[in-house]
């Protein structure tokens, strides 16, 4: 499919922090990227400069990042009927909320009259789509997944060999299931256990968080069996699943879970916590998809133990990993094209 621009520039507004490693700040990236190189004018916008274009209704098309909600609830922003707007959602705090709180009170309260004022909801999932469909929220949206990068020679892949060398790509957050995981395994695991687990991602967004992690590592035999290597470029990212015979997903809740789609498009079995759209990406024997955490700990510590069953999901992962092939380039056509109706 070929990418036929706008006639307009599109702004999209993006978190101060968009270089740093995350799913969205990836998604974001890659997308106007791929449209940049399709010819289509872009430019990045501040929120203030947002703000202004919506109290003078001035035309023009904009994005919003979903990191803004707090903001937009905030300045209550009305529609403004000659600035198109579309949001652009990777997660809302309705879909995990914390302990405590219920879903529903925040997509009423914050969320949905956040949401009510775009044109045009812009999803990465046919789960977040599905949730929005559900709130009876009566704006359209389109589904845009994330798009994948070349892939390198296979024969880099790892061998099934023990130890077992398993991968979390994953911000060091409460979302992320990583400490109840870790617990998990202390209580499963003995110190006759062999496996090496490497966590990539930031460590500074939920700093308490981090150091409870750290602290239950650092207090335990998992001391030499986990590391947190932070946060890392994506293209030293996507490197790292060559290094590795596993990826384990721990998250409760993804929209998408674009980790887990590059390690399957790697052919490395994928272990997930289901959770939003995660299961989806387990299929043909790929991996084991788990309803909690016992399970998704019992199930790595069987993996760990025996080199005959890591080697199964091996062969199952790299055998089913043929898919069509869906670039960056196809994802920025088809938004194109889906925007330029609702214009």
């Amino acid at each position: 499919m070929k990418a036929q621009p706008l006639g307009q520039k599109i702004n999209f507004v993006l978190p101060e922090d968009r270089d740093q490693p995350s799913g969205g700040n990836i998604y974001n990236a890659s997308l106007i990227n791929a449209l940049q190189k399709a010819g289509q004018e872009i430019s990045i916008c501040t929120f203030a400069q947002y703000e202004n274009a919506i109290e003078n209704n001035q035309s023009g098309v904009y994005g919003l990042d979903s990191l803004f909600v707090d903001e937009l609830h905030s300045a209550e922003l009305v529609k403004a009927h000659t600035t198109f707007s579309f949001f652009i959602l990777h997660h809302l705090e309705s879909l995990h909320p914390p302990a405590g709180q219920s879903g529903d009170f925040i997509y009423q309260n914050k969320e949905k009259s956040v949401l009510e004022n775009f044109d045009l909801i812009l999803t990465s999932s046919t789960f977040s789509r599905q949730y929005l469909l559900q709130k009876n929220l009566d704006v359209p949206a389109i589904v845009i997944e994330p798009a994948l990068y070349e892939q390198q020679d296979a024969a880099r892949l790892l061998k099934a060999s023990l130890p077992l060398k398993a991968l979390m790509v994953s911000n060091v957050v409460e979302r992320k299931g990583i400490f109840p995981w870790l617990q998990s395994l202390l209580r499963q695991a003995t110190e006759d256990d062999s496996f090496l687990v490497n966590i990539v991602g930031r460590k500074d967004m939920e700093p308490d968080y981090f150091a409870s992690c750290l602290r239950l590592v650092n207090r335990s035999f998992l001391k030499t069996r986990v590391k947190f290597l932070g946060a890392k470029p994506h293209e030293k990212v996507l490197s790292q699943y060559w290094q590795h015979h596993l990826l384990v997903s721990a998250a409760h809740m993804e929209t998408y879970g674009m980790a887990i789609q590059e390690a399957r498009s790697r052919g490395l079995p994928i272990l997930v916590l289901e959770g939003g759209f995660s299961g989806k990406h387990v299929r043909d024997g790929n991996g084991i998809l788990c309803s909690d955490i016992f399970e998704l700990t019992r199930n790595f510590l069987q993996l760990s133990r025996s080199q005959a069953m890591l080697e199964q999901y091996l062969h199952a992962a790299r055998t089913s990993q043929k898919e069509t092939v869906y670039r960056w380039e196809d994802a920025a056509a088809i938004f194109l094209n889906q925007i330029r109706t609702f214009l």
